[in-house]
Formats: C-alpha cells, structure tokens, sequence
C-alpha cells in the first residue's frame, strides 16, 4: 500500500512538472537562464495572508482530489477511480494558516461535495508547514477528516503548487491543490 501512495505521488509529481515545462518552454528566455522552479519562491503563506488582510489582493484555490477505491473480492471486482475537483475558490486569512471553503463537483454522479482546506506556515518564514495540512471533506452523510501524507510543495512567483495523499477506510485519495493570486486591487 504505502508503494501505492509512493507511485500516486510521484506520478502527480510527474505531471505537475510536465505541466512546468510546456509552459517554460513556450515563454521567451531572459538572459539564457532558465531557473529551477524551487528558486523562484517569493510567494508564501505570510505575503498571502498580508495581502488578504490588507484587501491589497485576493487569493484563490483550485484543487482536484482522485480517490482510488481497492478491490474488496475476487470475484471480478475492479479497482475504481472517482474525481472531485473545484475551481477558483477564494482564501480567507485566519489565524497561522489560510483556509479554503469549497464545493466541488463528483464525476461519477455530480453530486456537489464540500470542503475546507487549512493551509498553515511554519514559524516566520511564511513556508507552507506540509505536515498539517488538513482537509474537511464531506460528501452525503460522510465526513473525511485528515492532515495530507506524503506532502509535496512547489513554490512559483505567482503560485504555489501542493500534491499529497490521504487514506481512509480502503480508499487512496490522491490530492493536487493550486494556490494564485489576482492582479493588485486599486
């Protein structure tokens, strides 16, 4: 199992990256300098939570989450995937972390499914803290509660990319969010 979430996240790793390279690739390059997307790292928690204080910018979270259901028998039943994902939901500022409220939509009936994402920083670097990033999910009656495993942070200078995973009760849930800002208010 813990091979599984390894490929799951190396895998959304992988195509975060791909994704990085076509677009660097289609983009002029300054000076003949390409940098690794890590150096580029001027947006963290605590700029974020400034400029929401502030009303100097608004900020936004898109996130897909894939859950992987195992086969409970061996009469023919197959591994399941389903999707749940949402876009552009405004952050709000709270306390040492930013939050996400939001309602996403399920691939396989589309139900509307909610969730909260608490995104904390570690000390004063404003750093995303990845070991307590906690998801609230709720779809019908269930409720899921979890800190992301296997965290990832990718840090851009408009952006911030996190890819992690989560198990609960023979589910593998496989999650991708994208934080980014809108231009300055006036």
């Amino acid at each position: 199992m813990k091979n599984l979430v390894s490929i799951i996240t190396a895998v959304c790793l992988l195509m975060a990256l791909s994704v990085q390279a076509s677009n660097h690739s289609t983009q002029p390059v300054k000076n003949n300098i390409i940098l690794p997307v890590n150096l580029v790292a001027n947006m963290d928690i605590l700029s974020i939570k400034s400029d929401i204080d502030n009303n100097r910018r608004a900020y936004f979270m898109t996130g897909s989450f894939t859950v992987l259901k195992t086969p409970t028998s061996r009469d023919g039943d197959v591994a399941k995937a389903v999707d749940v994902s949402f876009l552009n939901n405004i952050i709000s500022s709270r306390g040492n972390y930013i939050q996400a409220n939001a309602q996403a939509k399920r691939n396989d009936n589309n139900s509307i499914n909610e969730f909260r994402i608490y995104v904390p920083h570690t000390g004063n670097q404003g750093k995303i803290d990845k070991r307590n990033i906690k998801v609230n999910w709720k779809t019908g009656s269930i409720e899921v509660v979890d800190k992301l495993a296997n965290a990832s942070v990718i840090y851009q200078e408009d952006s911030i990319l996190i890819i992690g995973t989560m198990q609960k009760k023979g589910y593998t849930i496989g999650v991708s969010l994208a934080i980014s800002k809108e231009a300055l208010i006036k």
